[in-house]
């Protein structure tokens, strides 16, 4: 067996001579705590930046009217409200609405 640790990739794996005495065997758990609690504040700090990632992209988009999906119409890139054909009236006009920042038949 080598003196040096024997490595894959990423991975760390101790050697026996790296575990022969308590000295050793409190260094290289040293090692590898130093490791585990460094990934994990670095996790700690990705969920926190996404965490305010999220909120930063769901306060910007209001996202597609309530009650619509799918069957949402999109003309020129402009959302446009779902309606129902039977209830059109002759004459209805295509409006914006501010409020709900999409166009419906009025």
């Amino acid at each position: 067996m080598s003196m040096q640790a024997q490595s894959k990739g990423s991975h760390w794996y101790p050697t026996i001579s790296q575990m022969s005495d308590p000295q050793s065997i409190h260094r290289m758990m040293k090692q590898v705590l130093d490791q585990f609690y460094a990934l994990q504040d670095s996790h700690d700090k990705l969920q926190q930046a996404h965490a305010s990632l999220q909120e930063k992209v769901s306060a910007k988009s209001s996202g597609p009217p309530p009650g619509s999906g799918p069957a949402d119409t999109m003309l020129l890139g402009l959302r446009v409200a779902p309606v129902d054909t039977n209830s059109l009236a002759n004459g209805a006009a295509l409006k914006y609405n501010s409020s709900t920042n999409n166009f419906s038949f009025q």
